[in-house]
């Protein structure tokens, strides 16, 4: 008790001689969400509606960030067996042969980053919710309510990549001598357990949904198609597979289905940079001339349409096996170029990742082919497959292919669905996902193969499910626990 004591009396002496960013100098966790304040009540720091639209843009640009414009393709397609690495790098290579560390610099920038969002999103939510004047009621619903969908996603990707994780979903109120032992907590948190992490994101979306409005085409913005899509995903991924609520999937699913968004006739036009907010799209991230991507240049080419480096992404021969001749998706999401490496083809003959093509191209990051395909997966997990198959077949015929036998059994049923979803959503950061939700990454990529056959990781452990926890982060927080396996 005495030392007790003594400690908050120090503390309460710094506070007259250091700035809270001298006294927390080992960069808390909470610093995502902002310093902790001075004044002695929480208030919020917008004086008017347009201060807190301002911070709502800052907040939909977390969405330009390099976990969108190149990190989700490395994670989504290249960790699994959709692409090689293509390109060079240590830190890149050791994502693509499972050799991730604590100290490797693309798992500290992912979580870096996606904290950077869901602190950005916190952050308008709180100051929205506490403006007493300069906004009406339902301005301060609609932009808390986009707040909510974007904090939704970021804690959606943190709790799939590192499962159990803090929640940083408060504004820090002032540090005294008194609250000390009840903020503490708050500046290094623990790890919220995995159910507790889907409740957050699953109470943001339900509240966000009501306030958010309704389109039947792409946006940059939270709709309702958009917030119901994601729900649909966490309800879809939550859990055990066997306890899932997969007719909570599919009421989600038709609820995107009946803002009306539809499949575009040409699969190819979904990649046009001039095509921008096709009804298909229901959520993608705008750049144009002025307000550039920098993917294509990761994925593609030179701005000049020249391959002078290798690039990244590279999709694997067994990918390429699995496109029948007929396919029309398959020029759209390869071609085929001369550059200077052989790699893993020959140079004269050399597949590039194909659906960002220039630095003005839009990326989507959700679109109705995925929901239409999450729900066929539903409906298979509730003995529904020929209604599921039916699914499959409308994204199929678009690509020039065959129906399937909607009298499919609910096994073959389910691998139909999940090789669809890699054939129509490869490059699109989707498939470790796919593979994650469906328990099917440790069968998968135990058989996956090299550019010569031969077996890559025949001896995979499931903690490679999950990416280690930064080793900054557990320095800065001693709270912070490491995953297992790392």
């Amino acid at each position: 008790m005495k030392i007790h004591i003594k400690l908050l009396t120090v503390v309460s002496g710094l506070f007259f001689l250091y700035s809270c960013d001298d006294f927390l100098d080992n960069k808390p966790l909470s610093s995502f969400t902002g310093d902790p304040q001075t004044i002695s009540d929480l208030e919020s720091r917008y004086a008017s509606e347009t201060d807190a639209e301002a911070e709502l843009k800052g907040a939909y640009n977390k969405f330009k960030q390099d976990i969108f414009q190149f990190e989700n393709y490395a994670y989504g397609d290249t960790q699994s067996d959709n692409c090689y690495v293509g390109g060079d790098g240590v830190n890149e290579e050791a994502e693509d042969v499972f050799k991730l560390t604590s100290m490797n610099s693309k798992v500290r920038l992912m979580w870096s980053q996606y904290y950077g969002m869901g602190g950005a999103a916190t952050n308008v939510i709180e100051n929205t919710r506490l403006m007493k004047t300069g906004i009406d009621d339902a301005a301060r619903k609609r932009i808390m309510a986009e707040a909510k969908f974007i904090r939704a996603w970021a804690y959606f990707d943190i709790v799939r990549i590192w499962g159990a994780a803090p929640l940083m979903i408060d504004l820090i109120p002032p540090i005294t001598a008194e609250n000390l032992d009840e903020i503490y907590p708050k500046l290094y948190p623990e790890r919220n357990s995995v159910d507790e992490v889907y409740a957050q994101i699953i109470k943001d979306l339900e509240e966000a949904i009501p306030d958010l409005e309704s389109k039947a085409q792409g946006a940059f913005k939270a709709t309702k198609g958009a917030a119901n899509g994601l729900l649909a995903k966490v309800y879809a991924t939550r859990g055990e597979k066997s306890s899932r609520n997969y007719s909570k999937v599919v009421e989600l699913c038709d609820r995107v289905i009946n803002d009306g968004y539809r499949l575009i006739a040409n699969f190819d036009d979904l990649w046009n940079p001039a095509n921008k907010y096709t009804t298909e799209s229901i959520f993608e991230v705008y750049y144009d001339a002025t307000s550039t991507n920098w993917a294509f240049w990761v994925l593609f080419s030179e701005e000049d349409g020249s391959i002078t480096w290798r690039r990244y992404c590279t999709p694997t021969h067994e990918l390429i096996a699995k496109f029948s001749a007929e396919d029309k998706r398959f020029a759209s999401t390869v071609v085929y170029k001369e550059v200077p490496y052989d790699t893993y083809y020959p140079s004269n003959h050399y597949p590039i990742a194909n659906k960002i093509r220039k630095k003005d191209s839009n990326i989507i990051l959700m679109r109705f082919a995925d929901i239409l395909l999450l729900k066929a997966e539903a409906l298979v997990e509730l003995n529904k497959s020929g209604e599921a198959i039916a699914i499959v077949n409308e994204i199929r015929s678009r690509a020039g292919l065959q129906n399937l036998s909607e009298s499919l059994p609910q096994s073959e049923a389910r691998l139909a669905v999940e090789r669809e979803r890699q054939l129509e959503l490869v490059l699109e950061g989707q498939r470790w996902y796919d593979l994650l939700r469906n328990d099917r990454m440790v069968e998968v990529m135990r058989q996956h193969r090299d550019k010569n056959g031969q077996l890559l990781f025949p001896d995979l452990q499931e903690f490679h499910k999950l990416w280690p926890i930064p080793q900054s982060e557990k320095d800065s927080n001693p709270n912070l626990t490491q995953n297992e396996g790392y």
